[in-house]
């Protein structure tokens, strides 16, 4: 990423600032974060993001540098710092959800789906396997509960585990569905600010707009495009599932991939800048 070479950003980039800042601040009030805490979370992102991505060729980033790029007092720069490197942090997840690595298997593996393609149901062994392919340092009947737990998975009267959804929506569970608004949001983000910042090639990041709708059409819409988007989501995690066990164990196999969609209605407003 390029190093800022105005004082006086544009107006247009401003002006999307605003815009983005906006569902972020109905988060923010909703949840009893003000400002006082946001602008302490925003110093250390700064200080994070201007070591990371802003350092010079072999040198390393200086407590000048990171005032110059930031603003910052360089006190506040050197404490945090200082506190980033006790480890001391906001309680995270620091991986993807093990339930939902698990739920990406067994809808995209050819060996967990039938012939119709749809992910078959598992005897208990069957399940047991699946999850320690995903990892051993749960046990299994942990990573059943959770998804039992969370109606995405039955447990017929005969034993066998039938799949009810085929994607992972952990309702009820705030902390889990906060780190999915995290994680979800961020990539979206970088997606953008990337393609924003001239990379190449460019990623893919479209939308559609209409307003004059009612409220019927809009459900035929989201009902269209929830079964589309899905479609399309399985396909993908099934050739992305193929295409890991190919690449495992290969020279430079480090890359991630992620495609995400979203669906957006409201009453139509005047645009805000």
């Amino acid at each position: 990423m390029p190093v800022p070479l105005s004082t006086s950003p544009s107006p247009a980039l401003i002006a999307a600032i605003r815009r983005i800042l906006r569902p972020l601040v109905r988060v923010l009030i909703a949840n009893g974060l003000t400002l006082p805490t946001l602008s302490g979370l925003m110093k250390a992102v700064y200080v994070e993001e201007a070591d990371r991505h802003f350092s010079l060729p072999d040198k390393q980033t200086t407590v000048s540098r990171i005032a110059l790029l930031t603003g910052l007092h360089r006190k506040d720069i050197a404490r945090l710092r200082e506190e980033a490197g006790t480890g001391a942090e906001p309680l995270e997840m620091v991986s993807p959800s093990l339930s939902a690595q698990l739920l990406g298997r067994w809808t995209g593996h050819s060996g967990y789906r039938g012939e119709n393609g749809k992910p078959m149901a598992l005897t208990r062994p069957g399940f047991d396997a699946l999850a320690e392919s995903i990892s051993k340092d749960i046990r299994p009947r942990a990573l059943l509960d959770e998804l039992l737990r969370g109606g995405l998975v039955h447990e017929a009267e005969d034993g066998m585990l039938e799949l009810i959804e085929a994607a992972h929506l952990p309702r009820g569970d705030y902390d889990r569905m906060a780190y999915w608004f995290g994680r979800n949001v961020a990539d979206h983000m970088a997606t953008a600010a990337r393609n924003l910042a001239g990379g190449e090639p460019p990623y893919l990041e479209r939308a559609l707009f209409h307003t004059g709708l009612t409220s019927e059409s809009v459900r035929q819409l989201n009902a269209e495009a929830t079964t589309a988007a899905m479609d399309v989501l399985m396909h993908l995690n099934e050739m992305a599932t193929r295409l890991s066990e190919r690449d495992k164990g290969q020279d430079g196999a480090h890359q991630r991939f992620v495609a995400g969609v979203y669906i957006h209605a409201e009453t139509a407003q005047e645009d805000q800048p």
